[in-house]
């Protein structure tokens, strides 16, 4: 009887501190500069369709959604980077590592009563697959080929690396490489490209520069 009631009290005490354990938290790492808004990063059991959210953090109130994969706590393979901020609060740059590239980039931009939201990274990611495409597409199909079944991560089958130059401003300065072959494995078909381009004020992406050749990268 005496093993029953302890074995009942420890699944009571199990169970006491599931329902306890916060479905999210708001890294230091996340905040504003005057700590008045973060970002909600949910725990690693939460449900899937959870998401990351812009928050206020005296009030909790939901500002916004973030418009992309979203990032749990302890996630494997992936990076929560800190939370890039304009001076005065109202530029926040969302990022999330990956091996390759980033998993989530975007620019969240907070006004008088909405918050506008820009992917970076799918933005990038489309306008330099299109010139290169553009630029060699017969090189560009036997890559995508040699590539096929990387899966969605991987557009066409390319690794596309996007970083966003400081200050966290709009314009924003993007830095875009892209490559076939991240590994550099031998005789395995290549093709390499760059792209600088701004971000404007409205939220569209205008390229001022694009090459058929390697780019500055941090993954490949």
């Amino acid at each position: 009887m005496r093993h029953f009631l302890t074995a009942l009290l420890l699944a009571s005490s199990f169970a006491h501190a599931q329902e306890k354990r916060p479905a999210f938290t708001i890294p230091d790492s996340t905040l504003s500069p005057d700590r008045r808004h973060g970002v909600t990063v949910p725990a690693l059991d939460s449900n899937p369709t959870e998401s990351n959210e812009l928050v206020e953090t005296a009030t909790g109130k939901t500002l916004a959604s973030i418009k992309a994969n979203p990032f749990f706590d302890r996630m494997n393979h992936e990076t929560l980077l800190p939370s890039r901020w304009s001076k005065d609060g109202k530029i926040l740059l969302w990022e999330v590592d990956g091996k390759w590239f980033p998993h989530a980039l975007v620019l969240l931009k907070i006004e008088t009563g909405k918050v506008s939201q820009f992917n970076l990274l799918e933005l990038a990611r489309k306008a330099i697959l299109t010139e290169t495409k553009k630029a060699a597409p017969d090189k560009y199909e036997t890559a995508r080929k040699a590539n096929s079944g990387n899966g969605s991560a991987y557009p066409d089958g390319f690794s596309v690396d996007v970083d966003a130059l400081e200050p966290v401003a709009l314009p924003l300065r993007l830095r875009i490489a892209l490559t076939s072959n991240p590994k550099g494995t031998e005789n395995f078909p290549t093709l390499e490209s760059s792209m600088d381009a701004i971000l404007t004020a409205e939220g569209t992406l205008e390229i001022t520069d694009f090459k058929m050749e390697p780019g500055v990268s941090r993954h490949f």
